[in-house]
């Protein structure tokens, strides 16, 4: 019986691993969606089933920041450098500046939990992953992290494989799960796009509701994705800049065609150049957009890893920058992310010249809201 169960979760995750293509919009055949949230709730510390109206990922790592005297970092030797007069040498995702009552009343600590919650007039829920070094006391970063299309919350912490980075550097990670295993991304993709759910507004209900359970540090809030997932957060960037600090889309593009946030939007993102279901082109006339709204100079600073290398640009409005991370070879991966699942789903080649989740913490903790 263990071995069927086993197999038939191998199966069900090589489904449904991967987001959606350029024409994405167009696909919205329920036959693809899958539920593995009865996974996710035998390692669960709440009776809470993450099984709801729809089978989504809730793949989310929340970083948390230690400076103290700013909520970015001013450090202008590097784009990723992770020093701070502030810092307490353990590179944590939590802030000694207090934002907000910490500890919360009935905090409900380290581990991993499911919730429940309604967003108009439908049942949603969400994964929230709390390292072990989390301090109830102290305002700690969060990170959203979205599944692709077809996959949900629970196949995303697999295959982004954040929580051990989440874990070693303090952060909370919350796992949203999409209507239908889809979010409204404009393009992309499924039955959120095609019935235009409000995902931006959703958003901010998962950050206000984990607010209530957890010391969030409601500064840095930021969002990364898969796929369909990362078109969400490109969209974030756009419609969500009161809210995020900074977003880490994988394998997505922009997928409106309004997007003028109010502020300039600090963003990075990895693009698998052999993507055969979201193109290398598009990935990269996201960033071209990225670079234009936000102020950006024409020159990057190159970093190169193997063959893929990272373009930095740095002299952008507001003293933020965008980077943009080609990956080769890749495929419609998750890189540093679960080579057997990228493999296993045939969305390959695996790359993992960059660990994804290390390289966007090292960005995110640069920035903070306002």
């Amino acid at each position: 019986m263990t071995r069927r169960i086993f197999i038939f979760l191998i199966i069900s995750l090589s489904r449904t691993v991967s987001g959606c293509g350029d024409d994405a919009d167009a696909s919205t055949d329920g036959n693809e969606e899958t539920d593995t949230s009865t996974a996710a709730d035998a390692g669960s510390d709440s009776d809470t089933d993450t099984d709801s109206d729809s089978d989504t990922d809730t793949d989310s790592d929340s970083d948390t920041d230690t400076d103290s005297d700013s909520d970015t970092d001013t450090d202008s030797d590097s784009d990723m450098d992770t020093d701070s007069d502030s810092d307490t040498g353990t590179d944590t995702g939590t802030d000694t500046d207090s934002q907000g009552d910490c500890p919360v009343d009935g905090d409900i600590g380290a581990g991993q939990h499911n919730f429940d919650i309604q967003f108009e007039g439908r049942d949603r829920d969400y994964i929230a992953v709390v390292p072990e070094i989390y301090d109830p006391s102290m305002p700690t970063a969060l990170v959203i992290n979205m599944h692709g299309y077809s996959s949900n919350a629970f196949q995303q912490t697999i295959f982004s494989n954040m929580n051990p980075t989440a874990e070693a550097r303090g952060f909370i990670v919350l796992y949203p799960n999409g209507f239908e295993n889809s979010w409204n991304g404009g393009a992309c993709c499924g039955e959120a796009a095609e019935q235009d759910l409000n995902d931006v507004g959703l958003m901010g209900a998962l950050v206000d509701d984990v607010s209530t359970k957890l010391c969030i540090d409601r500064k840095r809030v930021y969002a990364t994705g898969m796929s369909n997932g990362g078109y969400m957060s490109h969209r974030l960037a756009c419609e969500g800049s009161d809210l995020f600090a900074a977003v880490a889309p994988v394998a997505g593009a922009l997928g409106i065609s309004d997007c003028t946030p109010p502020r300039p939007m600090p963003v990075l993102a990895f693009n698998g150049m052999e993507d055969n279901l979201v193109n290398y082109d598009s990935g990269k006339a996201a960033i071209e957009h990225w670079l234009a709204s936000n102020g950006c100079s024409d020159t990057p600073a190159t970093e190169t890893f193997n063959d893929s290398y990272c373009e930095t640009y740095a002299d952008c409005n507001d003293g933020i920058s965008v980077v943009f991370c080609s990956m080769t070879p890749m495929g419609h991966c998750w890189p540093g992310g679960s080579e057997f699942l990228c493999i296993l789903s045939t969305v390959g080649p695996y790359n993992d010249d960059i660990n994804a989740n290390d390289y966007m913490w090292e960005f995110f903790k640069q920035f903070a809201l306002p």
